[in-house]
């Protein structure tokens, strides 16, 4: 039997909750869960999960205490205190994981306490976004023991397509930052590729496909992590360059023509020669 435990059942922890709960297993699963906003706990209750009062009461019924909360003083709120998750996880001996993105200073802290409580604590950020996580197929990433990774492991996979250590504690808070770097920035680069396109009268719907057939195959997320990644990234050779700055070049012509502002694209002009190797 899995008794797995959900402080926070928002965006995130909701769809992990939902993915749990709908999930065909052969093993009898049971998913406790605390929010502080009612709405969230009346979904929750509704697909089939077990509400708890406190996140103290939570943590003395599951193996697994599962944080998804928003910030790091919501992390602490959760997780300290006579009637926190630490307390909680002191008396049932449950694992407790630390799904938020927050500082890798926030959750040593908490391991350090947490350990002096008889308690393990992890920081496993997750990566994928809801629909990922309503098909059980987040990705799971942990720092700390790689002991307390295995002994989280069952519960992951629950909800998690790929499960995996990649340090010490704070070292998956470090990666998932790196991580969303990508996927902020190249959203301000695409609603700056909007804009352009828009202000040259390019039919929105036909750029769109054009991207994402495009993409598919020659994406950055291809061409750079469907290999080993290295740092300093290697020298591609000056062709690169130089295509680079002449295709950037033009975008930064059109839009002086058309009255766009891309200040993204002319820092990416500045520097694409380092992200080249060059």
């Amino acid at each position: 039997m899995t008794r797995l435990g959900i402080i926070g059942l928002g965006d995130m922890g909701g769809a992990i909750a939902e993915g749990v709960l709908t999930g065909q297993w052969d093993d009898e699963v049971t998913v406790v869960g605390y929010d502080v906003s009612e709405a969230a706990m009346e979904r929750f209750t509704e697909l089939g999960g077990t509400p708890a009062a406190s996140v103290g009461e939570l943590a003395r019924q599951v193996d697994l205490v599962a944080v998804v909360v928003i910030d790091d003083a919501q992390v602490r709120q959760v997780c300290q205190g006579d009637d926190g998750a630490i307390a909680g996880a002191a008396e049932s001996g449950a694992l407790v994981a630390i799904h938020s993105t927050v500082l890798p200073a926030t959750v040593i802290e908490l391991a350090a306490e947490a350990a002096d409580a008889g308690v393990a604590l992890i920081d496993a950020p997750v990566t994928g976004g809801t629909p990922s996580a309503q098909n059980r197929d987040l990705v799971v990433f942990c720092g700390g023991d790689a002991a307390h990774t295995e002994r989280g492991r069952p519960h992951f996979e629950r909800y998690g397509g790929m499960v995996l250590n990649v340090g010490p504690l704070g070292a998956a808070q470090k990666a998932k930052v790196a991580r969303n770097l990508i996927t902020y920035v190249e959203f301000a680069v695409a609603y700056e590729a909007i804009a352009l396109a828009a202000a040259a009268d390019v039919d929105l719907g036909a750029f769109a496909e054009i991207v994402t057939y495009s993409d598919r195959n020659i994406g950055a997320h291809v061409g750079v992590f469907n290999r080993p990644p290295t740092y300093p990234p290697p020298a591609l050779g000056g062709s690169f360059t130089r295509i680079a700055h002449k295709d950037l070049g033009g975008a930064l012509a059109l839009a002086e023509e058309l009255g766009v502002e891309l200040p993204i694209t002319a820092l990416v002009d500045q520097r694409i020669d380092v992200a080249f190797g060059e």
